[in-house]
Formats: C-alpha cells, sequence, structure tokens
C-alpha cells in the first residue's frame, strides 16, 4: 500500500493516462511509446525544472497530501455526563449555563511577559512569498479583529523592492515591513501580537534592530528549517535585474544570474526565471544561547523558536534549549508540509508526521519536567484546519500546549473575503 501517489498530483498539474496505476512508481501499468502525457515522469523530460515546485508560484498554497497510517482522524473526542469544565472564571457549569457560547476559549503563552489570545490558534509564517504578499492587508486585519497572533516569516525586509540599507549593508528603510506592520497595528485590539521571523539572511541585515527601532516590535521569532521543511524557504524571480539585486544584498540565487551564459540564456528566452534560496541556520547549542541573548539585550520582550519534523535528537534538544534560554514560545511543525513555495516531493517525503511527531513532544515535555525543569509553552502545527482538530492537538499536549499553528486554514478565509470583494 503507497501512502500517496507518485509520478502525478494536482499540485503539479499532473496526471496518469490510465487508470491501472503500479501502487511503488506512479506509472502506468501499461507504458505506451507515443503517449502524449501527462505525468510528472513525461513532464520532466522537457519540463523538469517546472515539476520541482507546485505552481502556479505566486497564486497557491499547497499542502503535501500522503497519507499516514495513523493522524489526528483517527482520534475521537470523548465527552462526559459529570459536571462541565472550560466555563469562563466565576460561573458554575449547570444545566442552564453549560451551553457553547459560555466556553471560554482564551489562551495565553510566554515565560515572564504574557500574550492573550481571544482563541487558541494563530497563523504560520507569512513571509516573502508573493501570495503571503498579495494577501497580507487580508491576513493581518483577520488576525488583529479577531484577537489572534499573526507571524510575518522571513526575507521580508531582504527582497523588498524599496530596501534601502547603509553602508554596512543594514537596513534602513523597507516600505514593505512598515506597511506590514501598520496593517496589523491599525486594528490590533490588545489581543494576540504581530511576531516576525528571523533567519541567517535577516540577521546579516540587521532586521531584528530596524524592527525593533522603529515599531517597538516586542516579540522575535528564530526557526529551524522552513516549517515542516529542513529547507532554507524560495521564491521565483521572473527578471534578470531583480535576481542580481537579490545577489547583492546576499542571498543565493540560481542560476547564477551574474554568469554571461545565464544570463544571454535569459535574454534568449531558454531560461525564463531565477531562484532565490535561503540558507539553512545550523544548531549549534551555546550559539543559540548568545543569540537569544543578543536579542534580550536589543531589547526584545519576547523570543519564540519555530522548529520543524526532525528527528526525535532535534526535537530534544528544541525543548531543552528552549527551557534553558526561557524562550516564549515553541512551534512545533509536524510533516507533510505545506507551502507557497518548496520542492513538491520534498514535501511529501521528508520528516515526522504530526501526530508522531507532537505525542513524542508530549513525552520529551514530561520527562523534562520531572527532572525539575520548566517546560516552555508549546504550539502544535501540522495540517490542521478545523476546530475539533485544534481541539484534539491541544488535548495532545496538555497542559504543555497552549495553541495551534494554522497555515491554509487561516488563509483561506482572507482570499475568499479578497476575492468576494473583487467579484
Amino acid at each position: 500500500m503507497n501512502l500517496c501517489k507518485p509520478n502525478a498530483n494536482e499540485a503539479t498539474r499532473t496526471t496518469n493516462r490510465s487508470k491501472s496505476i503500479v501502487p511503488s512508481s506512479g506509472l502506468c501499468s501499461r507504458c505506451v511509446d507515443g503517449c502524449k502525457g501527462n505525468c510528472e515522469a513525461f513532464q520532466a523530460t522537457f519540463r523538469g525544472r517546472e515539476l520541482i515546485y507546485p505552481g502556479p508560484f505566486g497564486n497557491v498554497v499547497s499542502g503535501a497530501d500522503k497519507d499516514y497510517p495513523v493522524d489526528y482522524s483517527h482520534f475521537n473526542i470523548h465527552g462526559y455526563a459529570l459536571g462541565a469544565k472550560g466555563m469562563p472564571e466565576g460561573m458554575e457549569g449547570n444545566p442552564d449555563t453549560a451551553r457553547f457560547p459560555n466556553v471560554n476559549t482564551e489562551t495565553s503563552y510566554g515565560w515572564d511577559s504574557k500574550v492573550s489570545m481571544n482563541v487558541p490558534i494563530f497563523t504560520g509564517a507569512l513571509g516573502s512569498t508573493e501570495i503571503a504578499r498579495k494577501n497580507w492587508q487580508h491576513f493581518a486585519v483577520g488576525a488583529a479583529i479577531t484577537g489572534i497572533t499573526i507571524v510575518c516569516g522571513e526575507n521580508v525586509c531582504g527582497i523588498d523592492p524599496g530596501l534601502e540599507r547603509n553602508a554596512k549593508g543594514k537596513v534602513t528603510k523597507s516600505p514593505e515591513m512598515d506597511s506590514r506592520i501598520e496593517a496589523y497595528n491599525r486594528y490590533h485590539q490588545g489581543k494576540g501580537e504581530m511576531l516576525i521571523q528571523m533567519n541567517v539572511e535577516d540577521t546579516r541585515l540587521g532586521v531584528a534592530e530596524y524592527i525593533l527601532d522603529k515599531h517597538k516590535v516586542s516579540t522575535i521569532e528564530l526557526k529551524w528549517g522552513q516549517g515542516a521543511k529542513c529547507i532554507g524557504g524560495e521564491i521565483k524571480v521572473a527578471s534578470l535585474e531583480r535576481a542580481l539585486e537579490l545577489k547583492k544584498r546576499g542571498y543565493i540565487v540560481t542560476p547564477d544570474p551574474e554568469d554571461p551564459i545565464m544570463q544571454e540564456a535569459f535574454k534568449k528566452g531558454a531560461l525564463k526565471e531565477f531562484e532565490r534560496h535561503s540558507r539553512l541556520g545550523f544548531v549549534d547549542e551555546e550559539a543559540f544561547y548568545a543569540e537569544v541573548n543578543r536579542l534580550r539585550k536589543l531589547g526584545f520582550k519576547r523570543i519564540t523558536l519555530k522548529t520543524g519534523a526532525y528527528g526525535m535528537r532535534e526535537l530534544a534538544m528544541a525543548i531543552k534549549y528552549s527551557s534553558k534560554a526561557k524562550i516564549d514560545l515553541l512551534t512545533i511543525d509536524g510533516a507533510p508540509g505545506g507551502t507557497g513555495m518548496s520542492p513538491w516531493r520534498m514535501m511529501q517525503e521528508w520528516g515526522v508526521p504530526s501526530l508522531y511527531l507532537h505525542s513524542a513532544a508530549y513525552e520529551f515535555a514530561s520527562i523534562l519536567q520531572k527532572q525539575g525543569e520548566r517546560v516552555p509553552d508549546l504550539a502544535f502545527a501540522g495540517g490542521f484546519s478545523s476546530e475539533d482538530g485544534i481541539f484534539k492537538a491541544l488535548a495532545m499536549g496538555a497542559p504543555y500546549t497552549k495553541a495551534v499553528c494554522m497555515g491554509r486554514a487561516l488563509m483561506i478565509p482572507g482570499m475568499v473575503g479578497k476575492n468576494i470583494e473583487n467579484w
């Protein structure tokens, strides 16, 4: 039994010719000379670059659809007939008060300085992908009036066309970052916050200093990997001039836009686009503590950490290091991956599935607590889209898990609202 269907998927806009498919390979049982396609093997023969990522870039957010043997859907929520829990403070549970509108859904996270949210959810990182940029206003307003946290992802300053830097290469002006922060703050009503992620390039550009000095942002997030994927972030770049500029800003750009051969290929149409990649941040315990201390000395009230679907060693490191560094929130993102742009096969085939990862996180947190250490507040992520899934994730991680991080499920309302207005 194959847990996913290789060689054809709506995300890559590919299909099999035949209804009879070899489970292990995804190839048609009968491969015909003269077939006009459209499986991934067929497309990759002459359009291989286009098969790496879901598409079209800038208009989709994709999630892997590998069907693991056990996931949160295999759990049912058990009720009880005696008493009521979750009522607002001071309200006694009885037949007259035990109504669902009375349930207290508020939560909070933070080591010393707490952040309250009206409901125990917050957005995934919305960074430098085009789908995040063009919909940010709608996501930010929705999160602000709902009273939940929104996460501004990595590279926002780095790819800003209006970015200005000083002689040392540090950010002095970023209209894109400014507008994102202002959009959320304009409608913020006291619950939730906007926290901003920082990767290798952001650190080198001085993003932390910029958002603190200009906007007094309270929380910054460090990250290990790219959500549920152990890669850096990517975007597509459609012009040679833009690719050259991003390389000057310190990014990895492939193919090399400074290569005369690549420049000629682009001008002739043989090369259609470039890719901007972010560097992988390697984890070192002492360096991690040093960076946390540096950010605290700068003036940040809270520092959070996002980690992905790594193995048990990295999970234990994340929980232990976060405890020692007094991290305010540790978000643990399980496989399969979802994204605005990441390699499709990697999204399908990499990482520890959410349920397995989250159950291990609970086990490790319990061990840490038994050793007399304080467990940092946790958040679980990885394929949640409904209120029952949120409930199950909170139950799985209780009492350590304070919220659920959601990606596409919280982007959809923003996109739908925008499109209804346009229609």
